[in-house]
């Protein structure tokens, strides 16, 4: 589909959003924009395209910045790397959510690119995705109907598949308050180059060490599956044990339960699997000084 006949439409305020989206026909639902910089590149090269978009990105002021609360920290739709890490609690509180927001893209992107987009969009080697997946985020989905709210962790059915249904769209994310502050954020990112580069492999974990030992880690896996992948078995198989009691070969027979990584474009299954191992032992190390 050409450019030129697709329908783009911008309300007036989310009350009007939430009506158009309702009022859309169940064959061609409106699909959500706000930075356009996921869109904008499918349609580029390409990608099957919407035969309608709904563009949210006048909606700012009511979608658009952080808010601090009793809850922790709510991120709006709207809200671009650019103006959470703007904020000094925001790059103290978290700074493995600041480094992976400086990590999108180039500078002209993180002033466009939202969070909500990024969560959105569903890349399995999205940058800020897997930061929000480790820090027990949660999404706020709105419609004319009301509103629920979906952990991150399960925010996936599929490759690019998400929970929102097509009268919904993202109000905002939540970062409960138990992980503002916590220590032992920590992630990395492996990619043919520092900047502007798509991840082959990364890990983003939460490694809180209390008396000696990892207490309720997160460790979330980047590109290696089709979506992004919470690591549950690697987290049982850390909770509770000393830097000495962690075995390698413990921690990888964890690993295969956890993740089948496939051969594509960017890597190998082989190369996949054995540096996020890699990384996270590195993880693991480097923070275990860190805490009680």
């Amino acid at each position: 589909m050409m450019m030129s006949q697709i329908q783009v439409v911008r309300p007036r305020n989310l009350a009007d959003a939430l009506r158009l989206l309702d009022d859309a026909a169940v064959d061609a639902p409106l699909r959500p924009m706000a930075g356009c910089t996921d869109v904008l590149v499918d349609l580029h090269f390409g990608k099957p395209a919407p035969a309608q978009l709904i563009d949210l990105w006048a909606l700012r002021g009511e979608l658009g910045g952080v808010r601090w609360s009793s809850e922790g920290l709510h991120i709006g739709a709207l809200c671009t790397y650019a103006e959470a890490v703007s904020h000094q609690r925001f790059r103290d509180q978290l700074p493995m959510l600041t480094q992976a927001s400086l990590l999108v893209g180039a500078t002209q992107i993180q002033f466009r690119g939202t969070f909500a987009g990024n969560v959105e969009n569903g890349s399995p080697a999205a940058d800020a995705t897997p930061a929000l997946m480790a820090l027990d985020a949660r999404v706020r989905l709105v419609s004319a109907a009301g509103a629920r709210d979906v952990a991150l962790a399960d925010y996936y059915t599929g490759y690019r598949q998400t929970q929102r249904k097509a009268n919904e769209i993202i109000e905002s994310l939540l970062v409960p308050a138990a992980r503002l502050g916590c220590a032992g954020q920590w992630m990395r990112k492996v990619g043919t180059r520092a900047y502007q580069a798509i991840t082959k492999v990364g890990v983003c974990a939460i490694f809180d060490w209390h008396n000696g030992r990892l207490s309720d880690p997160r460790v979330v896996a980047v590109s290696m599956a089709g979506t992004l992948r919470r690591c549950t078995h690697i987290e049982a198989y850390l909770n509770g044990k000393r830097r000495d009691d962690m075995n390698g070969t413990e921690l990888r027979a964890a690993q295969a339960l956890d993740l089948q990584p496939i051969d594509d474009v960017r890597s190998t299954a082989d190369y996949r699997a054995e540096v996020f191992a890699r990384l996270v032992e590195q993880g693991l190390r480097e923070t275990s000084g860190r805490g009680g």
